[in-house]
Order: structure tokens, then C-alpha cells, then sequence
């Protein structure tokens, strides 16, 4: 883990869970003028606070990779921290003082302290951004046009010829463990539409059209099966989660994959089958879901809303695990009914929560003020990647 703005979020989510006492200052070097950031300046502005902490035996100082410097200490009072920033300010802008706003709004402050007691979350939000934590992705969708019957048509035919192993993605979904330590539970495996959009129908959206593409779907369903069918396949993938219509399920198709997977495999497959299929068939579903489940296949609710979430009695139907995506909805929402939410999502009977799209810090902030377990999203994987704590 060499890159400094990932250490310094991950000595600051250490010290997140108790920060009353821990003092923090964060000299803000790469806001002055280009001339003043020199090797000598930054040498003797770093040597300042490290005089400072062997003096206390205390405090740890990070370089950021934009030459800010940020001193976390216990031990050394805000007056003394204010003396050390003082003379690292006259070392770098001497008479000139600061004209900028800081990135924490201070006006003409070349430095900002913190007490971590009152100000962990400002602190730990400007870390989080800074090492890439705070969103991954983003910006507007791209507008794209619709497809028609036609180039359905011409879509499912080709799809059935070709090898998709190149678009078969997955994803894992995580299990929160003690002090935000994860591991993966399985790992979801999906076609991604947009390579399909990018081979197929460039310029053009494969799920603008409902029923279109849900007529698509059974067709990829097919050739996911019969790939993971293959027992090469499936030795690599001990335990996955497949995207799959009730109707798949109740084809020959899903005989035959299920004919020739080992019985010991099966309790590794998860079933995701998306909650509309679901409630517009719910005949189909309550006649497959006890076979399936007596087969050892384990069942997941997918594309749950928080409103859904709220509205839906999930005693009545047989799921293993329910999966909610993260939106802005959550903030939306009044006390009341988030109340709810976070009760359903939290209780102990099945099913199983688990928040996905958790592409933003606050969806997994979200997710461990309820004490909920089970998560995913480009976010997660990217922390996971670099070892940061949940």
C-alpha cells in the first residue's frame, strides 16, 4: 500500500470508531504558488513537525501526493499545533500571507486544525476523496438512441453463434467482518450490456425498450448456462450468483444445466431473479421456488428500491437474499420510513440483505450505521483492492 492518500484514509478510518482526543492539522502546500513549493521548504516544514512529535512521542505526518502535509496527534495541545503551523506558513509565504479559500472553506488559512472529536467526518470526507473513496465513476449517462424488433431479432441470432466469454463479467458481493475488514461471499457473473451495445448496436440502448430486452435475456440466459455448464467453467467459479427469468427456469435449458451440475454445486448457485419478473409472475414463482430450493439452488430477490423495500411483506415470499440498489432515495426518505426500511433489512429471519450499486461513500456508510453485512458495488471493490477498511 504505497500511495500515501490511501494510508493516511486508512490510519484515519483506525482512529475513526473513538476520534474524541485526536487533533488533526492539514497544511495546505499545494494551494500556494508553485515557486514556494520547493524541496527545502517542504523539508523544513516536515522537519518542524517531526521536532514536534519526538518531542510528545506522539503524532504521525503523511505527505499527500499534491504535497499536502497532515499531522494527526493525542498528546500535543491546538495553541502548540497552531505555533508549529504558524512558522511553517512564514517558511513558505514569509509577509506575502495567504490569499486563497482552503479546500475546507478557511479564508486566507494556509492550514486548517481539526479536533476529530467534533470534526472526524470533515476530515475523513476530504480524505476519502482524495484517495478516489468518496465516488468512482459518475458523470451524466450518455443519451442513446432506441433498438427496434429488427435488430432484436438480428441481436438474439448472433449471440447464440458467438463466445461470450469475453462479455461474462462478475462482480463479488462482500461480507462486512470486525473493523471494516471484508471477504467475499460469491461473486455475481453478468453479461455486460454495455459491450453488448458496443458490438451490436453502437450508439443505441439494448434496455430502453422493456419487453425488448427482456425477450433478450432469455436469450443470453441460455448461453450463460450452457457455458457454465462446462465443468472448466465452473471450477472457477465455486460461488456465483447468476441473472436469470422464471421462464429460463422453467425451460428445458435449465433442465439440462441443471441435469449436469453436481449436486454439491448447486447449494453454491444463487438464483438473482429481478423482483418484476417475480410479482408478474408470482404463480410461476411460488410452483419453482420450493423445487429449486429442495434442488439446493439458494434464491435472490433482485432490484429492490428502498420504497420497495418498505412496501413489501417478505414473509410471504421465498427468498434467500434481497438485493437493494443504493440511491439518493435513501436521504430523501422521512425518519418513519426509513425506520422501517433499516428494521426489515436488519432483521434476523430471511431474507438476506444486501446493498449493492455502492458506488459512493455514503451508501457504505449507510450500510454499517444499520449494522447491515452484505455489499457491493465499484466502491467496495475498489477500497477492497487497495486494502482500505470498510
Amino acid at each position: 500500500m504505497s500511495d500515501p492518500n490511501t494510508r493516511f484514509l486508512v490510519y484515519l478510518k483506525k482512529i475513526g470508531e473513538k476520534p474524541a482526543g485526536y487533533r488533526a492539522v492539514h497544511l495546505h502546500i499545494s494551494q500556494l504558488p508553485a515557486a514556494k513549493k520547493t524541496r527545502d521548504n517542504l523539508s523544513r516544514a516536515i522537519g518542524l513537525l517531526s521536532d514536534l512529535k519526538a518531542k510528545y512521542h506522539d503524532g504521525e505526518i503523511f505527505l499527500m501526493k499534491n504535497v499536502d502535509i497532515v499531522f494527526i496527534t493525542k498528546e500535543i495541545s491546538k495553541p502548540i499545533l497552531a505555533a508549529a503551523c504558524d512558522a511553517v506558513e512564514q517558511t513558505f509565504v514569509g509577509k506575502m500571507g495567504v490569499t486563497f479559500t482552503n479546500v475546507h472553506g478557511g479564508e486566507r488559512e494556509s492550514y486548517t486544525l481539526f479536533d476529530l472529536a467534533n470534526d472526524y467526518g470533515k476530515l475523513r470526507d476530504w480524505a476519502e476523496d482524495t484517495a478516489g473513496v468518496s465516488q468512482t465513476g459518475g458523470g451524466a449517462p450518455e443519451i442513446k438512441g432506441e433498438i427496434d424488433l429488427a435488430l432484436l431479432s438480428k441481436i438474439k441470432e448472433e449471440v447464440q453463434k458467438i463466445d461470450i466469454t469475453p462479455m461474462l463479467f462478475n462482480q463479488p458481493v462482500y461480507y462486512i467482518a470486525d473493523e471494516g475488514r471484508v471477504q467475499s461471499t460469491f461473486h455475481e457473473m453478468y453479461i455486460s450490456v454495455q459491450v453488448l451495445e458496443d458490438m451490436f448496436c453502437p450508439g443505441l440502448s439494448l434496455t430502453s425498450r422493456r419487453w425488448l430486452f427482456a425477450d433478450l435475456t432469455e436469450d443470453l440466459d441460455t448461453v450463460v448456462l450452457r457455458l457454465l455448464a462446462d465443468p472448466e467453467q465452473r471450477a472457477h467459479h465455486k460461488g456465483m450468483s447468476i441473472n436469470v427469468n422464471l421462464s429460463s427456469l422453467a425451460s428445458a435449458k435449465f433442465v439440462k444445466f441443471d441435469a449436469e451440475l453436481p449436486a454439491e454445486r448447486r447449494q453454491g448457485v444463487i438464483l438473482e431473479i429481478n423482483k418484476t419478473d417475480i410479482f408478474e409472475n408470482m404463480r410461476m414463482f411460488r410452483e419453482l421456488a420450493p423445487f429449486l430450493r429442495e434442488r439446493g439452488y439458494r434464491i435472490l430477490l433482485d432490484g429492490l428500491s428502498f420504497a420497495n423495500v418498505e412496501a413489501i411483506d417478505f414473509d410471504g415470499i421465498e427468498c434467500d437474499f434481497a438485493k437493494v440498489f443504493w440511491s439518493g432515495e435513501a436521504a430523501a426518505m422521512s425518519e418513519a420510513s426509513l425506520a422501517r426500511v433499516t428494521a426489515k433489512m436488519t432483521r434476523p429471519s430471511k431474507p438476506r440483505f444486501i446493498l449493492a450499486r455502492c458506488d459512493a461513500a455514503e451508501s457504505i456508510r449507510f450500510a454499517k450505521t444499520i449494522g447491515l453485512k452484505l455489499v457491493q458495488g465499484r466502491l467496495v471493490d475498489h477500497m477492497v483492492k487497495r486494502n482500505i477498511p470498510l
